[in-house]
């Protein structure tokens, strides 16, 4: 995708990273999570999150864009001057130590939580700009590894991850947050220089 690139996501974004969040998890997760969830899911209930989640102060949550411009926008214009075409947010381990506990060293562990794309941004390069720039923020942060949870058949996130160099784990853990609960492995990646 031409001209895109990644900057800090702030309140304005949320609606623009509500309907990413949507249309990449029903694109992704269809066949691997319950179609009564990926159905649910509500854009305005979405956008609310969202905006709570980006202007509370104390979020440990590090959000991203990948971001467009969009064609003929102007300063100052009603209409944003970017469009979201992904995000992705990098954080202190959100894990218990049950899953953690079984990572060989866990200090200076950070954790790739999310990274969501417009279905047609898969395969265009976006996703490996918004994954630097999401381990450069991991960096940025004092991490000097990092992890991330894949939900077990999502056979493209998979071979993405791996293909720019996180490794695959046999630690697994379940996604239950949702149901019925989906399985997930974990993925880790050295971020020395």
């Amino acid at each position: 995708m031409a001209d895109c690139r990644v900057r800090r996501a702030h309140v304005d974004d949320a609606a623009g990273i509500a309907e990413v969040h949507i249309a990449a998890w029903s694109a992704a997760y269809r066949g691997i999570m319950a179609d009564e969830i990926l159905d649910s899911l509500d854009l305005d209930r979405q956008t609310a999150g969202w905006a709570k989640s980006l202007s509370a102060e104390q979020n440990p949550m590090s959000t991203l864009a990948a971001v467009q411009p969009v064609a003929g926008a102007s300063a100052g214009a009603e209409a944003p001057a970017d469009r979201i075409v992904g995000f992705g947010g990098v954080c202190p381990p959100r894990d218990t130590a049950e899953v953690l506990d079984r990572l060989p060293e866990a200090s200076g562990l950070g954790q790739l939580a999310a990274i969501n794309l417009r279905p047609e941004a898969f395969g265009t390069g976006v996703g490996a700009l918004l994954l630097h720039a999401l381990e450069d923020e991991l960096r940025a942060l004092g991490y000097t590894h990092a992890y991330l949870m894949v939900a077990e058949g999502n056979a493209r996130a998979m071979g993405f991850y791996a293909k720019h160099g996180w490794h695959r784990t046999e630690i697994t853990h379940v996604f239950d947050a949702v149901s019925p609960a989906v399985p997930e492995r974990m993925f880790t990646i050295d971020l020395g220089d």
